[in-house]
């Protein structure tokens, strides 16, 4: 968009005109009619040609801008299309030098906001176009969220509403096309005097020929109510109508939601008349002694025009612009209406969300392109698959949702909800590229999950978390319970401030020991939260938690301290072969200063590099791949171990061996936990052990239980175990005497060393 400076409030001290004219008696009329209608007020600012005028439009504040249609071979209705495509919102007023239909048109179509004819200009002519014209750009700059039914837009089977014998009936009537600035309007004159309604209608057929549409009504309540029925495209008010008048009329109608273009006629003259009307929303102000039919035609054009444009201004602003579905302003207002719809009449109202599944993997992997192309997609899916009395909208990212009313029974939802999950399973194909998408969607109904528009929102983004941590596709409705959890994790979130202060974190050691010697040879720090009111936390529960606010930088660099500090006193005290693997979270890996803060709290405890270990998930790694592995890559440097914790419950495992060189594996417990009966997580658990030996790599085996286990893994040549059938985890004292009474040694001798 064109950054002019009339992007800026303008102020009245400084409100210019810009006047585009080579010709400098022209530039002394307009100064001159400028100065007598509006005093110093405003100033003409002159440029001669169009390049001047582009020049004055970007650095100074411009209320409106006239234009001369002829500069040398330049057009001014070039400019003006040109100014309009660089996104310049300044009124142009295109002046030519004697009226030309032909050319009016022609200024309509490019995106004049009026047409002059200088040798008919005078004061008052140039003083109401400017501000109608100010006027319009003002309010399209505010315009709120409308309904439909209340914007004035043509509709068909109008009512007849006082038909002139002669006339088509206005219910037989099409409504107008919306082809052009050419098409016939429908309009309808409010007129309590039939010889001014005889003058204005030869008028319009004058203007219109055989296609006028043309409804007339007398009576100021009958007007209203016609008014509000929202059928015409442009309402044609005198302004005196029996006891009332035309000014209070637009008024009226403009404050039960319409947004129609109103032209007020007067038999006289009268500038406060002219102002009032303006400000309660006329779109133009017409004497009737000075009407031809080349100026009533080009008030109706230009009316309906600037109309549309609002409509169109309205539909940027409720729309999403790159699906073309709703944007959450408009989404709250149709959930808001349907809501208070179901209130009335005591119906129910579903609002479902849905997050894609894999959309941050496509955008990462082929470009926001691709991601776009999938956003465009699912948007059409959707809207193919609903009631047309629903709503799909694009909250933002890659976030829909769909509002639903009327829903009185179970099954039609259920069904509704198998059919977006169906056609959201479908692949998207781009450029060749065929993208499996997949989506979670949360449930939440009015009124018995919630009864305003926040909390409804809220209890659907809680269901489709619960839906996320499905497999998917799925799908979740909310349920009480769900809130519960929340206000824990509120909770939790809020008292994590205060765990390290009021050292409500610990850590606990599970010791790992060598299949072929039974030595242990290490063991994992394993953070715990002893919560003051809810207990003992798993890390499961909180840590997330943490990342998501954060905390986890401070609670990973505190872990990072307490284990070096527990690694000097093993050390001090003799137990200087043991190495210690801290889990480290994915938001860490994204702080560029980690090595730095962990190379400085190796240095303040002493310890050595080769007893610290670092690990992260694969899961965490698959979360931004890039920066994690450069920093993995930084640690071996460093000569700190790292490993590959859950391993297998990714995808492309084998691309992340082959990236970290060197690197340990842990075989996530879920493979350990049905071997050897699982023939299946056997043969998985066969193939991780020998595709790591295969590379150099050591494995070692999570969760191990059972004797069973330990003969497998002896038998698949595993390196190390860990587990409840070696140790539970253990608090730091306790490991000393764990070593000196070589407990976990004895157990595995006592073992079979073959399956």
């Amino acid at each position: 968009m064109l950054a002019t400076a009339t992007d800026r409030p303008l102020t009245e001290e400084a409100r210019r005109i810009l006047l585009i004219d080579d010709d400098e008696e022209d530039h002394l009329l307009i100064r001159e009619l400028v100065a007598t209608v509006a005093g110093p007020a405003m100033e003409v600012v002159w440029a001669r040609n169009y390049g001047e005028g582009v020049r004055h439009l970007l650095v100074e504040p411009i209320a409106a801008c006239l234009v001369d249609y002829r500069i040398g071979g330049d057009c001014g209705i070039t400019f003006i299309e040109s100014m309009g495509k660089m996104g310049c919102r300044v009124p142009m007023i295109l002046l030519t030098g004697a009226g030309d239909e032909t050319v009016d048109l022609r200024a309509q179509q490019a995106g004049a906001a009026y047409y002059l004819d200088k040798g008919a200009l005078s004061g008052a002519s140039l003083e109401r176009v400017l501000r109608y014209c100010q006027a319009t750009v003002a309010d399209a700059a505010s315009i709120p969220p409308m309904d439909v039914a209340a914007t004035g837009a043509p509709a068909a089977d109008c009512p007849a509403l006082g038909d002139e014998p002669g006339t088509e009936p206005a219910s037989s009537r099409p409504a107008a096309r919306d082809e052009g600035v050419d098409a016939a309007p429908r309009i309808l004159l409010v007129e309590d005097d039939e010889d001014d309604f005889i003058l204005a209608r030869d008028l319009l057929r004058e203007i219109f020929r055989g296609r006028l549409q043309l409804d007339w009504l007398r009576d100021w309540d009958e007007a209203l109510a016609a008014i509000a029925e929202a059928r015409h495209d442009v309402y044609i008010v005198d302004y005196r109508l029996g006891a009332g008048n035309g000014v209070d009329l637009v008024r009226e109608a403009t404050s039960l939601g319409s947004r129609a273009p109103f032209i007020l006629l007067t038999g006289q003259g009268n500038r406060s008349i002219d102002l009032e009307a303006m400000r309660v929303g006329a779109t133009d102000y017409l004497v009737k002694d000075e009407i031809t039919a080349p100026l009533l035609d080009r008030s109706i054009r230009y009316a309906i025009e600037r109309h549309r444009a609002e409509r169109r201004l309205v539909e940027l602003a409720q729309m999403d612009q790159l699906t073309g579905v709703a944007n959450r302003y408009l989404f709250r207002d149709f959930l808001d209406r349907q809501i208070a719809r179901a209130e009335r009449h005591g119906g129910s109202v579903a609002l479902l969300l849905i997050d894609l599944d894999r959309f941050k993997t496509i955008n990462d992997t082929y470009g926001h392109g691709a991601g776009d192309a999938v956003l465009k997609a699912v948007a059409g899916r959707l809207g193919r698959v609903i009631r047309q009395s629903d709503l799909v909208a694009r909250l933002g990212g890659d976030e829909f949702t769909v509002v639903m009313g009327d829903v009185t029974a179970e099954p039609f939802l259920q069904g509704a909800i198998d059919r977006l999950l169906d056609v959201l399973a479908e692949p998207v194909v781009s450029d060749g590229i065929v993208m499996e998408v997949g989506a979670s969607i949360g449930v939440a109904l009015y009124p018995g999950d919630a009864t305003t528009v926040d909390a409804l929102i809220a209890s659907a983004d809680l269901a489709m978390y619960t839906a996320k941590r499905q497999p998917a596709p799925a799908y979740h409705f909310y349920t009480g319970a769900m809130r519960d959890q929340a206000n824990r994790r509120l909770a939790l979130e809020h008292s994590l401030k205060a765990a390290l202060e009021d050292k409500q974190l610990f850590v606990l050691y599970q010791p790992q020991a060598e299949l072929r010697s039974g030595k242990i040879v290490g063991v994992e720090a394993l953070l715990r939260w002893q919560h003051p009111e809810y207990g003992l936390i798993s890390p499961s529960e909180f840590v997330p938690i943490a990342e998501e606010n954060g905390a986890i930088l401070r609670i990973g660099a505190w872990v990072l301290d307490e284990v070096c500090r527990q690694l000097a006193v093993w050390n001090a005290a003799g137990i200087d072969q043991l190495h210690v693997a801290i889990n480290f979270a994915a938001r860490q890996f994204l702080d560029d200063s980690l090595p730095e803060v962990v190379s400085a709290t190796l240095r303040r405890h002493a310890v050595q590099t080769h007893q610290i270990e670092i690990e992260i998930t694969e899961s965490d790694i698959l979360q931004q791949p890039e920066e994690v592995g450069r920093m993995l890559v930084r640690f071996g440097e460093m000569g700190l171990r790292v490993s590959l914790d859950d391993f297998g419950t990714g995808f492309s495992s084998l691309t992340h061996l082959r990236s970290f060189p060197g690197a340990l594996i842990k075989i996530d417990r879920s493979f350990i936990a049905n071997i050897p009966q699982s023939t299946s997580d056997a043969a998985i658990v066969r193939s991780l052990i020998g595709m790591a030996h295969d590379l150099g790599l050591r494995v070692v085996a999570e969760g191990v239980e059972r004797p069973e286990q330990l003969r497998f893994l002896r038998a698949m040549d595993c390196d190390m175990m860990q587990g409840f059938l070696l140790s539970r985890p253990q608090p730091a004292a306790a490991i000393p005497a764990l070593l000196r009474g070589r407990k976990g040694v004895r157990l595995l001798d006592r073992l079979p060393r073959s399956a």
